[in-house]
């Protein structure tokens, strides 16, 4: 195999600062293996938007990192080119950058790592697969990806070459490379010292090779290897030095894998040490992009998306320190005199939901649309749209006995088109939502009774067919409201109480009839109704001490 390697300094001019005075420390977790087993197998997932058109034919993502507090790079192919996704995170979350990396036949982005401010990663000819480059670009000079300030070319045997899975870190005064070929059967591992690299005057020289159906799994925890997509290097205070590939495995399960890695002159091993299975949203696939970062708080953070990018797209985030990294943060906010029960959205309206009114602003400007007041209601609590109608649960609250209906509206101009009376009612029923197949409504109690309030599945005949209450502890924390709004979410729902700002995940129990507490939020307002936000696959609420509707996203 023949390596060139060849360095470029045109970036200096970009920077205000010598390279030997830019940070050096990357941060160090005091035991990695923790961390690792640590991580929450059950994701945060946000939505990112993308108004930028370009050609994926013919390719895929296939790599993701964080970077900073409100970055997230991807890397993906194409049949004409190579390109790196910037999206922000601050606001509405949105794809910022699509850049071109490399043309045809150097149409494939692998999977990558960022180290400091530095991003490796491979591009090669997945056709031939006799080509490939390593570069490293520095995401903080003007245009990144307009040079890479390293580049090492990989030329030479059918599939020996290739560069699909890129990891870099700090390691014992140098820095370290990592490119795996084709499938990750073998491992190459490049090094320049620490101090050149920051200088701008590295040289990589390749300094071992693991061809790993070589290595004997005798002390690995399982002798399975996978075709990763991404590897990943770290190493922590102890000086240890660790790799994590992510892939999707042979029975469809999304993984990652953790390995300690030595190379000394006399001993170039691979042992594996854990294996850990994720649960990800719909479309977000480890074949297709997963990646592990540590954040500068030290927090260990996987990060997994879909095969393409489209549109909207769903982004999984899995964390070691969920008390920190579970944040629903505002979006943007509306103000609005009827936003006093509830909050509903389509991509270019919001709704504010009153007892017997309903307004409708325009997302973009905040501009009123109309409002309309809705002939015999009392009481409206929610709305949920489904097939571009607003569903909207209704009762007589606070009357007695309990009186329950569902009001359709036409979202055009706010015209009730339908009413289905659920008669009287055990509980006031306070929303309504379709999950796959079924309906779901909530019907709550107050005061002494509110450890009575449930929620019920329903038949398409509004026929309840199961019923659940919710777990006592989660009651009390409402003191004498109760649940007020909910959303499907995930593998459950998401729901509200009367007041504070807080959300309640919850599933249904495989047997029993007490829902189960799986994490709470804080959010970022008020109890009442809440709503999906298709804009940004966050949530939609009020604060109706400030007359305003809120758009929220969980994010990192």
């Amino acid at each position: 195999m023949f390596i060139v390697i060849t360095f470029l300094l045109q970036w200096l001019i970009a920077l205000h600062l010598p390279l030997s005075l830019m940070p050096t420390n990357s941060v160090k977790i005091d035991d990695f293996v923790l961390a690792f087993e640590n991580l929450n197998t059950r994701s945060n997932s946000l939505s990112t938007i993308n108004y930028i058109p370009f050609e994926s034919k013919g390719g895929h993502l296939q790599g993701i990192q964080l970077y900073k507090e409100n970055t997230i790079y991807l890397s993906g192919s194409s049949e004409e080119l190579s390109y790196i996704v910037k999206i922000n995170l601050e606001g509405q979350s949105k794809v910022m950058a699509i850049d071109t990396l490399m043309h045809s036949p150097l149409r494939h982005a692998g999977g990558f790592q960022i180290f400091e401010h530095y991003l490796a990663v491979g591009i090669e000819d997945n056709k031939k697969r006799n080509l490939a480059y390593l570069q490293i670009y520095d995401l903080e000079s003007q245009a990144p990806f307009d040079q890479p300030i390293y580049t090492i070319e990989r030329k030479g045997d059918f599939e020996r070459v290739t560069a699909g899975a890129v990891g870099i870190t700090a390691f014992r005064g140098d820095i370290l490379i990592l490119v795996a070929n084709w499938d990750s059967r073998v491992l190459d591992f490049y090094s320049c010292p620490q101090q050149d690299f920051y200088d701008g005057k590295g040289l990589f020289t390749l300094k071992n090779s693991i061809e790993v159906k070589k290595q004997s799994t005798d002390e690995w925890s399982d002798p399975k290897w996978e075709s990763y997509q991404n590897l990943n290097l770290f190493s922590d205070k102890s000086q240890q030095l660790f790799m994590v590939g992510t892939a999707k495995n042979k029975d469809g399960k999304q993984i990652a894998d953790l390995f300690e890695l030595q190379l000394e002159p006399a001993t170039h091993k691979v042992k594996k040490l854990s294996s850990k299975v994720f649960n990800t949203s719909k479309g977000v696939d480890f074949k297709a992009a997963a990646g592990l970062n540590i954040s500068d708080s030290g927090t260990l953070i996987l990060a997994a998306a879909p095969y393409q990018l489209e549109r909207n797209t769903n982004i999984d985030l899995f964390s070691n320190n969920s008390t920190k990294f579970s944040t629903w943060k505002k979006m943007q906010a509306w103000a609005s005199p009827d936003a006093r029960q509830a909050a509903a959205a389509n991509e270019h309206y919001i709704y504010a939901i009153n007892n017997h009114t309903i307004s409708k602003y325009e997302r973009a400007t905040g501009n009123l649309i109309v409002t309309k007041n809705l002939p015999n209601t009392k009481h409206l609590n929610s709305g949920f749209f489904y097939k571009d109608l607003l569903y909207c649960a209704h009762s007589n609250y606070p009357n007695q006995p309990d009186s329950s209906s569902i009001r359709i509206i036409d979202p055009e101009n706010l015209i009730l088109t339908k009413t289905i009376n659920l008669g009287e009612s055990e509980g006031s029923l306070t929303w309504i939502v379709k999950n796959k197949e079924h309906w779901y409504a909530l019907f709550a109690y107050y005061g002494k009774d509110n450890h009575l309030t449930y929620l019920a599945k329903m038949n398409n005949n509004w026929e309840i067919i199961g019923k659940w209450t919710f777990p006592k502890k989660m009651i009390e924390e409402m003191g004498k409201m109760s649940i007020s709004g909910g959303v499907p979410w995930k593998e459950g729902f998401l729901v509200t109480g009367h007041d504070e700002k807080k959300l309640y995940y919850l599933i249904l129990p495989k047997t029993g009839k007490t829902l189960n507490f799986i994490e709470k939020y804080k959010a970022p307002f008020t109890g009442q109704g809440i709503a999906l936000d298709p804009l940004n696959g966050g949530l939609v609420g009020i604060n109706r001490a400030e007359n305003t509707l809120i758009s929220s996203q969980l994010m990192p």
